[in-house]
C-alpha cells in the first residue's frame, strides 16, 4: 500500500494532538500504546522503537501503560519482531501459528489464550524504526481497513519518535565535548543547578561534591609533541576519569586541560578524597606514544556543597581555590577546600586590584643597594630594588607583592616603572659628577619575553643621557637553565652586543653550567645568598674558591650577595672575592640616602657604611 493510501486514513484529532505534544520517545510510545487498542479493537498493544542500537518499549494492558525496557532482551533472529524490522512488512499470526512459534513472547501469548497478533513496521521516511504490535483474544483476522489504520498510525508514531530522538541528540551534542565525549559546561551546570541538588543529601546522607582536575604541564606536551599528542592525553585522561568515577557521577571537560567531576560523598569528605587520590594515581600512569610515553599527572582540588553556601558557581569556585593551592605548592597533588582559602583569595583579589592601581599611578619606587669592590673598597655598582609605598601598609618589599604581580601579568610593567626611575637617578648621579657606580637591575621572566627588548632598553638608556655600560641586567640562573627554546640566550646575546652588562643572578643553585655562561658572554656571576650564609662551612669555601678560579679564567666578576655580617665580610676579603653586597655594607636606600652614603656620610637606613 502506498504512502498516499495511508495518508487517506483519518486518525482521531485528539490522538494526533496528544502524540504531537509528547516530549520524549517514551511519552510517544506510551500515548500510542494507550490509544491503539481503542482504535483497532485490540486487547493489548506493544510498541518498540530502535534508539541508537537499543530498544525502548511500552505496552498497554487493561491495568495501564507499562515500561518494558527493563524486561527486554536482544531480539532473537527470526522472531516475529525481527522479521518485521528486517522486512518492513505487516505480519499477522493466528492462534495455531502462535503455538508453533519458537519466540518465548509468542509462546506466552498462546499459553495465555490469545488468538491473533498483528505486527506492523513503524516507519520514518523509508526507514523502519520500530514495531507496532496489537494482540486480541479473538481469532478474527485484522481486516485490511484495520491494517491501514495501524500503518497510518505507525507512520505518525515513527515520525514523532524520530523527531524526539533528533531533538534529544541535538541537546546531547550541545552538551557534549566533541573531542572526549564527556559532558561540557552546559550539561554540568544543568546537573548542578537542578532544584535542591546542592542542598539535599541523598537517601544515604551523601552530599554533592566536585573535583576540579587540571592536567599538569599539558601545554608543554602540546608544544613539544604537537596537537595529536595533546589530544591523545586529553582522551586518555577522559577515559581514566570515566572509569574511576562512579556510574552516576558526571565527568565534564570545561576547558583545554581542565575537567570537573560531580559526585556524592559523605559529609566528612572521605569518599571524595578517596576518589581524588585514585584519580591522581591513575592519571600519573604513562601511556605509550610512538617510541616514548606520555604522562598526564594532575592537580586536583575538591569541594563539598555546604548548607547555605549558595550556588553551583560558588561550589566550583571553592574547588578552584583548592586547586590553586595545589598548583602553588608545585602541582601534582590533591587538596580539599577550606574556608580559610576563600579569605586568602579575597585578600589576593584586593592585592591584585591595588597592584593594578599602583601600576596605573606609577607608584613603585626604586631603592638602591650599594655594591662594593673589596680590592679598592669603592662603590662600583648599585642594584635597583623595587619598593611599594602602600597607602595603608607602609613601604612594602618585593616579597609582599612580586608573586601577585606575576600572577596578573604586571611584572613587566612594574620593572619598567622602577627601571625608568632608576635610570633617572643614575643620570642625576652623572650630572653630579659621579662617573660610577653603574646601575644593575633584575630582569623578570615577563620582561625577558618582551620582543625587541635590547633595542627598547637602548633607546631608554640613551633617552636618559646614559650609555649601555651604565646598566647591568641580572638574569636568574633558573631562567637560563630552563631556556629550552633559546629565548633567553638570544636576549642575552642582543643585550651584550649593544654594550649592556649581563650578570647571572642567584648563581650556585645548581641549575646552569659554566660552559653555557661562556657561550652567553656574560660579564659577572652573583652568588646565591645560600653561598654566603654558610661561609664557615669548609665545603662552601672550597666551592667559592673553585668558582672564583673558573670565573677568573672566563674573565667574569664574582659578586657575593646577602653579606649580612662583619664576619662574612672579613671572610670574603680573605677569600679575595671581587665584590660584595648586603647589610654588612648597607641596606637598600632611597635616593637621598644613597647620596649621603656616596658622600661618605652614615646612611639613614642600613647598619653601617664603608669608610
Amino acid at each position: 500500500m502506498t504512502q498516499s493510501a495511508y495518508a487517506a486514513i483519518r486518525l482521531p484529532v485528539a490522538f494526533i494532538e496528544e502524540l504531537s505534544s509528547a516530549g520524549s520517545i517514551e511519552q510517544v510510545l506510551a500515548v500510542s500504546a494507550a490509544w491503539l487498542p481503542r482504535l483497532i479493537e485490540a486487547d493489548r498493544a506493544k510498541l518498540s522503537f530502535i534508539d541508537e542500537g537499543r530498544l525502548i518499549a511500552r505496552s498497554f494492558r487493561r491495568d495501564g501503560v507499562h515500561d518494558l525496557e527493563a524486561d527486554l532482551v536482544p531480539l532473537s533472529p527470526g522472531s516475529p519482531r525481527a522479521r518485521v524490522l528486517d522486512g518492513g512488512e505487516v505480519l499477522q499470526i493466528g492462534r495455531s501459528e502462535l503455538g508453533r512459534e519458537t519466540d518465548p513472547a509468542m509462546r506466552l501469548l498462546h499459553e495465555q489464550g490469545f488468538g491473533r497478533v498483528l505486527m506492523a513496521p513503524m516507519r520514518s521516511g523509508n526507514e523502519t524504526v520500530g514495531v507496532v504490535g496489537l494482540v486480541r483474544r479473538s481469532r478474527d483476522k485484522f481486516t485490511d481497513l484495520q491494517v491501514r489504520h495501524v500503518m497510518a498510525a505507525a507512520r505518525w508514531i515513527g515520525a514523532q519518535a524520530r523527531l524526539m530522538q533528533q531533538l534529544r541528540r541535538n541537546v546531547r551534542m550541545a552538551e557534549t565535548d566533541p573531542l572526549t565525549g564527556l559532558a561540557n559546561r552546559n550539561r554540568l551546570m544543568r546537573v548542578l543547578e537542578a532544584p535542591d541538588v546542592l542542598h539535599d543529601p541523598d537517601a544515604f546522607g551523601r552530599v554533592i561534591g566536585v573535583l576540579h582536575v587540571d592536567l599538569d604541564h599539558f601545554k608543554d606536551t602540546n608544544d613539544r609533541l604537537g596537537h595529536a599528542a595533546g589530544d591523545a592525553v586529553l582522551c586518555h585522561a577522559a577515559k581514566v576519569m570515566r572509569e574511576t568515577a562512579g556510574p552516576t557521577d558526571v565527568v565534564a571537560r570545561i576547558g583545554g586541560d581542565e575537567f570537573l567531576i560531580v559526585t556524592r560523598s559523605d559529609p566528612e569528605g572521605e569518599d571524595i578524597a578517596a576518589l581524588a587520590h585514585s584519580l591522581s594515581v591513575a592519571l600519573a600512569t604513562p601511556i605509550p606514544w610512538g617510541d616514548s610515553a606520555l604522562a598526564c599527572p594532575a592537580s586536583i582540588g575538591t569541594a563539598l556543597a555546604a548548607a547555605g553556601d549558595g550556588t553551583a558557581e560558588r561550589l566550583i569556585a571553592n574547588a578552584d581555590l583548592a586547586l590553586y593551592e595545589v598548583k602553588r605548592r608545585g602541582r601534582r597533588g590533591v587538596q580539599a577546600f577550606t574556608p580559610q582559602m576563600r579569605e586568602t583569595a579575597e585578600a589576593r583579589r584586593t592585592l591584585h586590584a591595588e597592584l593594578r592601581a599602583a601600576v596605573e599611578n606609577r607608584s613603585f619606587e626604586p631603592h638602591f643597594q650599594p655594591i662594593v669592590e673589596l680590592a679598592t673598597n669603592t662603590v662600583v655598582g648599585i642594584e635597583v630594588l623595587a619598593r611599594w609605598p602602600h597607602p595603608t601598609r607602609g613601604l612594602l618589599t618585593p616579597d609582599a607583592f612580586l608573586d601577585a604581580a606575576a600572577e596578573i601579568g604586571l611584572s613587566g610593567h612594574m620593572d619598567a616603572i622602577v627601571r625608568s626611575k632608576g635610570l633617572a637617578a643614575t643620570a642625576h648621579l652623572r650630572a653630579l659628577g659621579c662617573a660610577r657606580p653603574a646601575m644593575s637591575m633584575n630582569l623578570s621572566a615577563d620582561t625577558l619575553a618582551e620582543p625587541d627588548l635590547a633595542e627598547a632598553l637602548l633607546w631608554e638608556v640613551l633617552g636618559h643621557g646614559l650609555d649601555p655600560a651604565d646598566l647591568t641586567l641580572e638574569i636568574s640562573e633558573t631562567e637560563i637553565a630552563t631556556d629550552a627554546d633559546g629565548r633567553v640566550e638570544t636576549a642575552v646575546r642582543q643585550l651584550t652586543t649593544r654594550g649592556f652588562g649581563v650578570a647571572i643572578d642567584d648563581f650556585g643553585t645548581g641549575h646552569a653550567a659554566l660552559p653555557k655562561m661562556r657561550r652567553l658572554e656574560v660579564s659577572g656571576l652573583n652568588m646565591a645568598p645560600a653561598m654566603t650564609a654558610y661561609l664557615s662551612d669548609a665545603s662552601t669555601e672550597a666551592i667559592l674558591r673553585a668558582v672564583q678560579m673558573i670565573a677568573a679564567e672566563l674573565q667574569l666578576t664574582v659578586t657575593a650577595k646577602a653579606v649580612e655580617t662583619e664576619a662574612a665580610l672579613s671572610r670574603l676579603r680573605s677569600l679575595r672575592c671581587d665584590r660584595v653586597q648586603g647589610y654588612a655594607i648597607s641596606g637598600p636606600l632611597p635616593f637621598r640616602d644613597l647620596l649621603q652614603f656616596l658622600g661618605g656620610r652614615r646612611p639613614v637606613t642600613g647598619p653601617r657604611s664603608i669608610a
